[in-house]
C-alpha cells in the first residue's frame, strides 16, 4: 500500500468558486479567463486608443488662435518736410484671430492612426497570450483534482476490504483460531489508512479553494468532474497559437511606421486666413483703429528627408527579418513539444491495453490469498501485499487514463487550436 500511499498530487497554480453538479476542463478554463483580472486591461486599451485616434483626428481641424498685443516704441517713423510735418504715435494695438487648415499632409494623419491601431492591437495580444497561460494552470488544477479524487477512491475502498477482514478475523481470535497479533496488524493498517485518508481529503479541499479563487464558482466534494480533455477526446496539432498573430502584428507594425517615415518627405499644403483689429496695419500711414485682414496658402517640403529613406527601408527589411526569426524558433520550440507531447500520449495508450490484464491476474492472486489468510496459511502481511498490489494495479489504470486525457489536453493547448 505503500506505493499508493505515497503517490504525489503535482500541486501547481492557485483557483476558484463553482456551484454546479458537474463541470468540465474547458468550461473552467473560460470561467477562469473570464474572471482573471487582466482581461479588464483590453477593454481599458481600447478606450486608450480610442482617444488617442480622436486626438490623432483633431490634426485635421481648422486651428484657431488669438493673440492680443499692446505696444510702446520709444522711436517711430517721422516725416518732416518742408509743407509736411507728419508724426505716428509712439503707442499701438493688435488683435488677431488666425485661422489654418491642413489641406495635404502627406498620409502622416493616416500613418498615425495605422500605428495607433496596431499598437493597440499589440498590446490587446500581449494580454491575451498571458492569458492563455490561465490554460496550463487550469490543466494543472484539474488534473490534480483528478488524481487525488481516484487516491481517494483508492484508499476508502482498501480500508473497507481491511474493515471486513477484521471483522471475520475477530471472530476467528475469540474463537482462538488466529493470534490476537494478526488482528492487531490489521487494526494498525486501518489507522494508517485513516491518516492517508485525512491528508488526502485537506489536499483536495485546498485544491477545491484554489479552482473556485479562479473561476468564480462553488466546486467542492459532490461537484462532478469531467474527464474529458481539453477541446475534446482527440488531440489537435494544427498550429493556432496567439503568439503566432502577435508576430504579424509586430510585422505589420514595422511596415506603419515605415509609411510614416515616408510621409515626413512628403510636401504640406495648407491654407490660413487672419482677421486683424488694431493699428497701424499693412498701410502703416493710417494710425486708425480698424479692421483688416490676409489670408496665405502655403506650401512646405522638407526635401532633406529624403536622403534617409534607403537607411530607414533597410532597417525595416532587417527588423522584420529578425521578427521572422523569431516566429521561426517560436514554432521550431513548440514542434519538439508536440512530437513530445505526442510521443508520450502513445507510450500511455500502449500502458492502458495492459492494465486490464494485469487487474484480472492481480485479483485471482487476491481472492487465492484471502481464502488461504482465513484458513491460516498465509500471515496477514502476506495477504496485505497482494490486495495492495491489487488496489495499485486499479490505482494505475486510473492514473494512466487520467494522464492520458492530460496529454491530449496538453497537446491541444500548445497547438493552440482551441479557442476560449
Amino acid at each position: 500500500m505503500r506505493s499508493i500511499l505515497t503517490i504525489s498530487l503535482l500541486v501547481f497554480g492557485m483557483g476558484a468558486t463553482l456551484a454546479q453538479t458537474s463541470i468540465s476542463l474547458d468550461s473552467c478554463i473560460s470561467w477562469a479567463k473570464a474572471n482573471y483580472p487582466m482581461i479588464q486591461q483590453n477593454g481599458y486599451l481600447a478606450q486608450q486608443s480610442q482617444l488617442n485616434q480622436n486626438g490623432i483626428s483633431e490634426a485635421w481641424l481648422p486651428k484657431i488662435s488669438f493673440v492680443g498685443q499692446a505696444t510702446y516704441n520709444t522711436e517711430v517713423v517721422a516725416f518732416n518736410f518742408p509743407g509736411m510735418d507728419v508724426k505716428f504715435p509712439h503707442d499701438a494695438y493688435m488683435t488677431a484671430l488666425n485661422l489654418e487648415q491642413i489641406l495635404l499632409d502627406g498620409g502622416q494623419t493616416k500613418a498615425q492612426h495605422s500605428i495607433e491601431s496596431i499598437n493597440s492591437e499589440v498590446e490587446i495580444q500581449k494580454n491575451e497570450i498571458e492569458l492563455y497561460r490561465l490554460v496550463e494552470r487550469i490543466n494543472q488544477i484539474y488534473v490534480n483534482i483528478l488524481l487525488g479524487r481516484e487516491n481517494q477512491k483508492i484508499l476508502t475502498l482498501y480500508k473497507e476490504d481491511l474493515t471486513n477482514r477484521f471483522k471475520n478475523m475477530k471472530v476467528a481470535v475469540e474463537n482462538q483460531l488466529v493470534l490476537q497479533s494478526a488482528l492487531d496488524e490489521l487494526e494498525a493498517e486501518i489507522l494508517k489508512t485513516d491518516q492517508n485518508l485525512i491528508e488526502t481529503r485537506y489536499n483536495l479541499s485546498a485544491l477545491y479553494k484554489t479552482l473556485n479563487l479562479y473561476i468564480q464558482k462553488d466546486v467542492n466534494e459532490s461537484t462532478v468532474f469531467s474527464d474529458v480533455p481539453i477541446g475534446g477526446r482527440m488531440p489537435i496539432t494544427e498550429v493556432a497559437r496567439p503568439e503566432l498573430k502577435l508576430f504579424d502584428l509586430q510585422a505589420k507594425l514595422l511596415d506603419a511606421r515605415f509609411t510614416q517615415t515616408n510621409s515626413f518627405a512628403m510636401p504640406k499644403i495648407t491654407v490660413g486666413a487672419t482677421a486683424n483689429y488694431g493699428r497701424p496695419g499693412p498701410n502703416f500711414i493710417n494710425q486708425e483703429l480698424r479692421f483688416f485682414g490676409s489670408a496665405n496658402l502655403t506650401v512646405r517640403w522638407n526635401v532633406s528627408s529624403l536622403y534617409g529613406l534607403k537607411r530607414e527601408r533597410q532597417k525595416l527589411e532587417f527588423s522584420k527579418s529578425m521578427v521572422e526569426l523569431q516566429r521561426e524558433t517560436f514554432l521550431f520550440n513548440l514542434e519538439s513539444s508536440l512530437s513530445t507531447q505526442t510521443a508520450q500520449m502513445n507510450a500511455i495508450n500502449e500502458q492502458i491495453t495492459m492494465d486490464d490484464q494485469i487487474i484480472s491476474k492481480r485479483h485471482s492472486v487476491t481472492e487465492t490469498a484471502t481464502s488461504q489468510m482465513e484458513n491460516g496459511k498465509i500471515t496477514v502481511a502476506n495477504y496485505l501485499t497482494q490486495l495492495n498490489a491489487e488496489l495499485q494495479a486499479q490505482l494505475t489504470k486510473k492514473v494512466h487514463e487520467i494522464k492520458r486525457m492530460n496529454a491530449i489536453s496538453m497537446i491541444n493547448a500548445t497547438s493552440g487550436s482551441i479557442k476560449f
